[in-house]
């Protein structure tokens, strides 16, 4: 067989290999990686959704080889991924953090309580009134020393959504309060 036609058998070969050990449910336009504690966790955009808009599916490896997946609606891109322990009882969340398309980048996070083997999704509360004052998206989500921090530019009345001049506010969210608190020392 000439190199060429056995180098392109090969190719087409190996594809149908890995399309049929992964499935299309398991091909991705982009994946995101976490571990915590031996706990690795990986979230993807299945392959040709757009990005701005659609699903993204979480996959949860414990060691010893247990597994589980969710399937969650998702408006804009995945911004950051984290395998954290923010309720501080020993169990891990899963903490997905998106940003709208467009020129507002309204962000949003969806967290996933890994327990019994299982993805538990736990409901956070949104800003309240006097945190949504001035605010016109453009969210920077991270976890720090395991809490989860939510940042964003203060909009005043006249600034337009490229220009705010208010200032800035960092929140963290409490488990125990069940809401976004400004973190001391900030114009949260």
């Amino acid at each position: 067989m000439p190199p060429r036609v056995f180098a392109a058998a090969v190719a087409v070969l190996l594809l149908g290999v890995l399309a049929g050990c992964s499935g299309d449910e398991d091909l991705a336009e982009a994946a995101y990686f976490a571990e915590h504690e031996g706990v690795m966790a990986r979230v993807w955009i299945p392959l040709h959704e757009a990005r701005s808009i659609g699903t993204y599916r979480a996959e949860i490896e414990w060691p010893g080889g247990a597994k589980a997946r969710t399937e969650s609606a998702r408006d804009g891109m995945i911004t950051g991924v984290w395998l954290a322990d923010l309720e501080l009882d020993g169990s891990a969340e899963l903490v997905v953090a998106t940003s709208t398309a467009g020129s507002g980048g309204y962000g949003s996070v969806d967290i996933y309580k890994l327990r019994d083997h299982d993805l538990q999704a736990l409901e956070l509360s949104p800003l309240d009134e006097e945190q949504r004052s001035g605010y016109m998206g453009h969210d920077t989500f991270s976890i720090e020393d395991g809490r989860l921090y939510r940042s964003y530019p203060r909009y005043r009345d006249e600034d337009v959504n490229a220009a705010p001049s208010g200032g800035s506010r960092r929140l963290s969210y409490s488990f125990a309060d069940s809401a976004w608190v400004a973190e001391s020392g900030t114009d949260g």
